[in-house]
């Protein structure tokens, strides 16, 4: 007798009661992974606010009116960051995106079912009836490889994160030390001004009985008119400088009026000690520590695919064949023999990656040396340089200044002198204030590198606002 197949078709059942069940993990605990890396650091100041639920991560965070609401300093402005910028949020959530990867490689394979039902040619005969059950065997065996693998995954892109927490706090540091430094020269770009119209007025005054030519009267605006150009590059600087830092903050809206306290601090009064920089760094390296569980992940993909390779696909299963009213049941083991696609290219590849990033890994300890050393070397330097101008060469100029109001008073000197004495402390001021803005991105480039990331940082000369003061002496001195 011979049948014609009525139906089939294979349909995917429910995991087996081995299963790995439904592991899984809410924003909160990747962020809160993260800060255990801080913690165990003693560096708490990194910690990044944990949301209560997914959904309170949009939410804004709780601390950062109360910071916005008084005026902020750089410790405030780092912890805004952390609280709020989303290019950080965003980081957290592929932390999720690896994790998902980490519990997909643990879950066993599902049993695949087959069903079929046959109609004889007798249509007085019942249906015919097949059932199947299929299950790889391989896919099993080799779960522990494959969840070992996506676990070094997970353990790389969690120290990736931690990095890029550190590069957030640093990037808000020196935005805002930036905003504190465009304040401070703006404040001497307006004394600067006043000293120019006050020489200006001076000099209409002498021109008006006789005593200054035309020329000088001129030089005198056109210098006002300079120093008006300077206030107004300044307070462009400034309003640049705060939009730096309120993309750095995540800040919009009515969050972007705030204070500031205006002064950059003083340099410290000693230099500081730094002791075993290289040894510390390398140790605190999320860089590295990053390269090393990439490396880790490629030694366990190639050994992976090397199992996969060499390891027969076994599938077993039974099979039930209804016939009539009699059923008749058995088991079958099915067996892929390895004989020409052993995964060759992939662990090709997998070892090439490993190799790939073990010389990363080289690289990157070559170049956080010298980026440790660079930034020491700057710290120093920028420390020495700002300390000689606030004791030597500032009180020197202040100095200057009062002997030449002395002397003016004594009528030796003429006005323009003393103006231009005043311009002299201002453009000191200037430069000291750049100083001090490279000393404290320096020391802020120092402690990212220290706490475990070297990466984009900017050791280089702030000096985008060193312009000079355009001083009118040879105007002012032919006016005496």
């Amino acid at each position: 007798m011979t049948t014609r197949p009525f139906f089939s078709f294979s349909a995917l059942a429910l995991a087996l009661g081995l299963s790995a069940g439904c592991a899984s993990a809410s924003l909160p605990q990747h962020v809160g992974e993260v800060n255990d890396l801080f913690a165990a650091r003693n560096r708490r100041d990194l910690a990044v606010s944990v949301p209560g639920e997914d959904e309170d991560w949009e939410k804004t965070a709780a601390e950062v009116p109360k910071l916005l609401g008084k005026p902020l300093d750089a410790d405030g402005a780092v912890r805004i960051a952390l609280a709020q910028n989303r290019e950080l949020r965003a980081a957290f959530y592929e932390i999720g995106i690896a994790r998902g990867r980490f519990v997909q490689a643990g879950l066993p394979p599902n049993p695949e079912i087959d069903l079929s039902v046959r109609r004889p040619d007798d249509p007085t005969q019942p249906l015919q009836l097949d059932i199947g059950i299929e299950y790889n065997l391989s896919g099993l065996l080799i779960l522990p490889l494959r969840k070992g693998v996506a676990e070094a995954e997970l353990a790389a892109e969690r120290l990736r994160v931690a990095g890029q927490v550190l590069e957030m706090s640093y990037a808000a540091r020196t935005a805002f030390y930036a905003v504190q430094a465009r304040q401070q020269e703006l404040d001497l770009r307006v004394r600067a001004l006043k000293a120019f119209q006050a020489g200006f007025a001076a000099a209409e005054e002498l021109h008006h009985v006789g005593n200054l030519p035309e020329v000088d009267l001129a030089n005198q605006r056109a210098a006002v008119e300079a120093a008006r150009v300077d206030v107004a590059e300044a307070e462009n600087r400034l309003l640049d400088a705060r939009e730096t830092l309120h993309v750095a903050l995540g800040l919009s809206g009515e969050q972007t009026q705030w204070s500031i306290e205006a002064r950059l601090p003083d340099p410290p009064a000693e230099a500081l000690v730094f002791e075993r920089v290289e040894e510390r760094a390398v140790a605190s390296s999320f860089e590295l520590q990053e390269l090393d569980a990439r490396m880790r992940a490629a030694s366990k993909r190639a050994g992976l695919a090397r199992t996969e390779g060499n390891l027969p696909h076994i599938s077993g299963g039974f099979h039930g064949e209804r016939d009539a009213s009699v059923w008749e049941i058995g088991g079958h083991v099915t067996v892929g023999l390895p004989i020409f696609d052993r995964n060759q290219g992939t662990v090709l590849s997998a070892r090439s990656e490993f190799g790939a990033q073990r010389e990363r890994y080289l690289a990157t300890a070559t170049a956080l040396r010298a980026t440790v050393r660079t930034a020491l070397n700057r710290v120093e330097s920028t420390g020495r340089r700002a300390r000689h101008y606030r004791e030597v060469v500032l009180p020197a100029r202040e100095k200057a200044l009062a002997e030449t109001v002395l002397q003016y008073n004594a009528m030796q000197v003429s006005v323009f002198q003393v103006l231009d004495s005043q311009r002299q402390v201002t453009q000191t001021g200037l430069t000291y204030v750049e100083t001090l803005l490279d000393y404290w991105n320096a020391r802020a480039a120092l402690d990212q590198i220290l706490a475990g990331r070297h990466r984009g940082l900017a050791l280089g000369p702030a000096g985008a606002a060193r312009n000079n003061l355009p001083t009118g002496g040879d105007s002012a001195a032919a006016g005496h």
